[in-house]
């Protein structure tokens, strides 16, 4: 049984864990009428009434050994998975706004590492290389692009959880082109200091661990509801987006792109944010 998550199939959508298939026409909706995002929103909110679910901490993993991967999907239960076999499928998933990426060396198509390179190029999510390399060499290599982490195979899937656990206690503060998100605190720092709600504090939270890549609007309502635990509609959604542009403008940092494309983050050069 694996969780994946915003993948396509058929005519359904895995939005969520917890609701198994559900299809446009749950909601009264034609294929062919419903756009994706809105799809995924609704059955979103949907499923958020059967529990905790829904507030689990998303881990991107590249591993390609079938025994390795159903053994880490039994350990690894409390959290919200996404296994990838190949480095191809890890360049096409890591955007998506994960709160850790575990890596292993050794893939069919290239080294483990070539996606770290990419991601350090643009974001500060942590990575824990997870390998049966035990080479001093590699090991200083993974360390030396940027890797939080290094656990060599076979590993004792307690210790592996209580690490995956200990990383994603350390990541209350989200960086990006010199701005910083703590978290904790609900403040953005940078060019000028921006005091924050927590609203908005869980929309910006995954803009910040994406880089320039576009986050879903779908992804965004997760970060509020994990965050906040309340429900926000697409509408409410664009209302708070337009807040927070006013609010960021000052500061230099603007939040682009639409509910179609998704939102990313840019810096802006204007005399506002230079003053």
């Amino acid at each position: 049984m694996q969780r994946h998550r915003n993948l396509q199939d058929g005519n359904h959508y895995r939005c969520t864990e917890g609701h198994g298939h559900l299809s446009p026409q749950h909601f009264g909706f034609s294929q062919d009428r419903i756009s994706r995002s809105l799809f995924c929103a609704l059955s979103f909110r949907y499923d958020k009434g059967k529990g905790k679910e829904n507030m689990k901490h998303r881990i991107l993993i590249l591993e390609d050994d079938p025994d390795m991967r159903e053994a880490l999907e039994y350990a690894l239960s409390d959290f919200d998975c996404l296994f990838c076999s190949s480095l191809a499928q890890g360049f096409k998933e890591w955007t998506r706004g994960w709160d850790l990426i575990i890596l292993d060396l050794s893939l069919p198509d290239g080294n483990g590492l070539e996606l770290l390179q990419v991601v350090r190029l643009e974001s500060d999510v942590p990575v824990l290389v997870f390998s049966g390399r035990k080479e001093e060499s590699v090991i200083l290599d993974a360390y030396a692009q940027k890797g939080d982490d290094y656990i060599t195979k076979p590993v004792r899937l307690p210790v592996l959880k209580a690490k995956i656990s200990r990383m994603l206690d350390r990541t209350e503060i989200r960086r990006f082109e010199g701005y910083s998100l703590e978290v904790s605190k609900n403040a953005l720092s940078g060019l000028c200091p921006v005091q924050l709600t927590r609203t908005e504090t869980a929309v910006l939270e995954p803009l910040f661990g994406s880089g320039y890549h576009a986050v879903s609007a779908e992804r965004i309502i997760r970060s509020v509801w994990t965050r906040t635990g309340h429900d926000m509609s697409l509408k409410t959604l664009s209302v708070r987006l337009s807040g927070l542009r006013k609010k960021l403008k000052p500061a230099g940092l603007a939040v682009l792109g639409s509910r179609v494309h998704g939102y990313w983050l840019q810096r802006t050069e204007d005399e506002d944010a230079s003053g």
